[in-house]
């Protein structure tokens, strides 16, 4: 009840009196409900009221103050029924976010239609502040920073490519201070220029890193410049943080998804949770709400999965919002506007590709990354079971009760009315969606069984092809019929529902913008599902015509239901050819971008090579190309990399190998009371694991955590395991990349296997493309040893860590698989990196040799 308390005080002065009375309604509403349900709760609650409508209870006698906003409500609620109070006040209201956003700057351009270079003068700013001002900053605020010179490298190597029509390829060894490199110059150039610069990234952890940590020291920095009398920059550099829809309120679902006289305590909770939220967040961000019940009055559990409920709920989607009264207070419409009034936005991969004509000037962070990422952007994928899912939620014909917007409106409608007629005939176009999946899961089944059937006689290596074979060799006509049917009746339904959703305003309901809402998102999730049939069965001049850069397949998801696949077969190519060269210059950076000893693999993987060299009857010039390495800042004397030789082989001898790994991170473990991150390439395995060694660690009582536990949201393993210095942490492949666990959290690093790429028909069907041993220097090898020096960088995030890692792997000592310890920055010239102060410490021997080995470098006994 504190809870409850706290949170209403904390935000009571940000309301206005019309928010105040929705929240003194809706929680005295919760509060009835919980009457004669939990009534030690409901007197908790009441009393937490009690100090918010009477705080002068607690005040010296005779003091004077101002009447609060919840006093206020309460006299205006007096007499009133809670949820009318709600119903009016909630049409009025608006977000925050859309008040913050009222005064609105110009839209920055995209581009100059000139090159733009970055001038002497700005130049020599960024060496002031590279060289002078970040230390004078940091001494300012206390702390100590020293001059890194890779990092003034990188910016002065970022600021030339910003201003001239290039490709830059930066290896940007951890520790180099990259993302202040690059921000910099890039908010002194987009300033200058009145220009958007994008800065994408990885994941949304790095967006939130760069916004709320970087980007303030820039401006900061940039603000002292100008005190010095050296900037001299037309105007202010502004900056957005800009995610994917799913990740903002849209506040018509909010008010939608307002409580009604049925609801529990639970809801009404919830909703006041996420109103608050609205009523108070300058961006309407998700990832800022807090997942956990804020009041707690009841059961926990209970109010925690209704509001879970309610976030997926109210979340912006494709397609929420197309009235322009509507797109005024979504939280991801607001987002998308700060964006294009911004100088530096700082988006995610997929939105730079997908979204190509918002950027021409990008950096790209943990570039190693765009490989994968165009596959998923450029690629199409559904499966039947998520089609039928999506039937259902337009119509479930057998229940009666159905909340399904079709089966609601049948039962609203009057029988002669137009909008009956438009959902008798929304619902026949439904049916034969229905069939039509139907027909089309049959026929899949059948090439299912024709595709097992001619495996059997071939090598696994042709299996990629099947589907071609059987599409175009004429075995398929029913398939290819079922397919077509489909598409059409989908293309019906959707075509319906738009002239249902036309008529609603005839319907004198409440539900109605609620139904509305459902039609609108479940017609952009049908036009989708058929742009996928589509993309799996392309057809022109009444015949399938596959294209010869897709690669298309019937998968089987981990349980065994059909996906529909169509995926771009080289992303590199496509990169190179179609999006590097639409761009006026890019910057792509990461730690691992240099390679077996060079640039080339990185090159091939992101499709530089390809965007620097035109094929023939390719119409368009050679992109520029430019590599630059910055040195390594870090002491890897101060890392052993330990190489048991004893580990069992996991293909030879998988119960051995299973037993081994499990009995080593028992061992090392105890032996180190924590300190541990353990990684793995396979959920499954770090699934069994997880579960065999948690009695283990709970016994001694060391805190254990792995990814896929119970309980326990991938999101909150981080910081679990970031907040201590006892514990362990297992996880597969968002841990290897990105994770950040500086000082004595991360002492003892295990890597369990080489991160290897599982060959399938998908990978067979590029060696098909590229030669086996093309694809095996370009993808294949490029991938796993980057995410493998991805995986070894968690240990040294800062010059004074120390540590040890273990490579369970018995592949890396033989001479096939030794790239990999190439890649590592070991003492003797064996390390690929040469800058490195110095190299780390290689140790071979048994594993109680290892071991022992490990805790004498760390100064623990053995």
């Amino acid at each position: 009840m504190l809870a409850a308390l706290g949170v209403l005080t904390r935000r009571a002065q940000e309301l206005s009196p019309e928010a105040a009375e929705l929240v003194w309604a809706s929680a005295l509403r919760a509060l009835e409900l919980l009457r004669g349900v939990d009534d030690a709760a409901a007197l908790r609650f009441e009393l937490a009221l009690g100090v918010l409508r009477e705080p002068g209870l607690f005040e010296e006698p005779g003091a004077s103050r101002p009447r609060t906003v919840f006093e206020t409500a309460h006299a205006e609620c007096l007499g009133r029924d809670p949820v009318e109070v709600v119903r009016e006040a909630v049409e009025e209201l608006e977000p925050r976010w859309k008040a913050v956003d009222a005064g609105r700057e110009p839209t920055v351009p995209v581009t100059g239609e000139e090159d733009l270079p970055f001038s002497e003068q700005d130049l020599a700013l960024v060496d002031r502040i590279f060289e002078h001002e970040l230390g004078a900053l940091a001494a300012q605020d206390g702390e100590e920073l020293s001059y890194r010179p890779g990092q003034h490298e990188v910016a002065r190597a970022v600021a030339r490519t910003l201003g001239s029509r290039e490709l830059l390829l930066v290896h940007a060894p951890t520790g180099t201070g990259k993302t202040l490199a690059y921000i910099v110059p890039a908010l002194i150039w987009a300033a200058r220029h009145d220009v958007r610069v994008g800065v994408v990234t990885y994941t949304r952890a790095l967006q939130e890193q760069a916004m709320d940590r970087e980007v303030p020291r820039a401006l900061r920095v940039l603000e002292r410049a100008a005190a010095l009398g050296d900037l001299g920059l037309p105007r202010r550099p502004r900056v957005a943080l800009l995610k994917g829809r799913a990740n903002y309120v849209c506040w018509r679902a909010l008010r939608l998804h307002a409580p009604s006289e049925e609801d529990g305590h639970e809801t009404w909770l919830a909703w006041l949770h996420v109103t608050l939220f609205g009523l108070r967040d300058d961006t309407g961000d998700l990832d800022r709400l807090p997942l956990r019940a804020a009041f707690g009055v009841g059961s926990r559990a209970r109010e925690d999965r209704e509001l879970e409920t309610l976030v997926r709920q109210v979340r912006a989607q494709v397609g929420c919002c197309q009235h322009r009264e509507d797109r005024a207070t979504c939280g991801a419409e607001a987002a998308r506007q700060r964006a294009e009034r911004a100088h530096v936005v700082i988006a995610n991969h997929a939105f730079a590709l997908v979204k190509q004509t918002f950027f021409k000037h990008v950096i790209f962070d943990e570039c190693e990354h765009l490989h994968e990422q165009a596959h998923a952007a450029w690629s199409h994928s559904t499966s039947i079971e998520e089609a039928r899912q999506l039937l259902q939620r337009v119509r479930q014909e057998s229940r009666s009760s159905s909340r399904a917007p079709l089966d609601r409106l049948e039962r609203l409608a009057l029988p002669s009315s137009a909008v009956a007629q438009a959902v008798a005939v929304a619902a026949e176009a439904w049916r034969d969606c229905a069939t039509g999946l139907d027909l089309l899961e049959i026929e899949l089944e059948k090439f299912l069984v024709w595709r097992a059937e001619e495996a059997r006689a071939r090598d696994g290596r042709d299996d990629h092809s099947l589907l071609r074979e059987y599409v175009l060799n004429g075995d398929s006509a029913k398939l290819v019929a079922a397919r077509g049917g489909l598409h059409s009746s989908l293309s019906s339904l959707s075509a319906s529902l738009s002239v249902v959703a036309e008529l609603l305003d005839t319907l004198a309901l409440r539900g109605v913008p609620r139904l509305r809402r459902q039609l609108d998102l479940v017609r952009v999730e049908i036009d989708e599902l058929a742009l996928d049939l589509e993309a799996w069965m392309p057809s022109g001049d009444e015949r399938v015509q596959y294209n010869e850069h897709t690669f298309y397949d019937v998968e089987l998801d981990a349980r065994g239901r059909q996906v529909l696949a169509a995926r771009v077969l080289l992303p590199n190519e496509y990169l190179g050819r179609h999006y590097y060269p639409e761009l006026k210059n890019a910057v792509l950076l990461s730690a691992t971008t240099w390679l077996r000893g060079g640039f080339e693999s990185a090159k091939s993987y992101l499709g530089l090579d390809r965007a620097e060299n035109p094929a023939p009857g390719e119409e368009r010039p050679a992109c520029s190309v430019r590599c630059m390495r910055a040195p390594d800042p870090f002491d890897y004397g101060r890392v052993l990399v330990a190489l048991p030789s004893d580990a069992p082989s996991y293909s030879d001898a998988r119960a051995e190998w299973n037993a081994y790994v499990r009995r080593f991170i028992a061992e090392l473990g105890e032996r180190t009371r924590g300190r541990m991150l353990v990684l793995f390439t396979n959920q499954e395995e770090l699934r069994r694991f997880g579960e065999e060694l948690a009695g283990f660690f709970s016994a001694r009582r060391i805190p254990f955590w792995y990814q896929g536990m119970r309980g326990v949201a991938k999101e909150e393993l981080a910081g679990l395991f970031r907040g201590r210095i006892d514990s362990i942490l297992m996880g597969v492949d968002t841990f290897w990349y990105g994770a950040d666990f500086p000082g004595e959290t991360l002492e003892y690093l295990v890597i369990v296997k080489l991160p290897y790429g599982v060959p399938d028909r998908y990978h067979h069907a590029q060696c098909a493309a590229l030669g086996s041993s093309e694809q095996r220097r370009r993808i294949y090898m490029p991938r796993a040893l980057a995410k493998f020096r991805q995986g070894f960088g968690r240990l040294m995030r800062r010059e004074t860590d120390r540590g040890c890692v273990f490579l369970l792997d018995p592949r890396a000592r033989e001479p096939r698989h030794r790239l990999f310890l190439a890649e590592l920055p070991l003492a003797g010239g064996a390390g690929s990196d040469a800058t490195a102060v110095a190299g780390a410490r290689l140790a071979r021997g048994t594993t109680e040799e290892c071991l022992r080995e490990a805790l004498g470098h760390m100064g623990r006994p053995a």
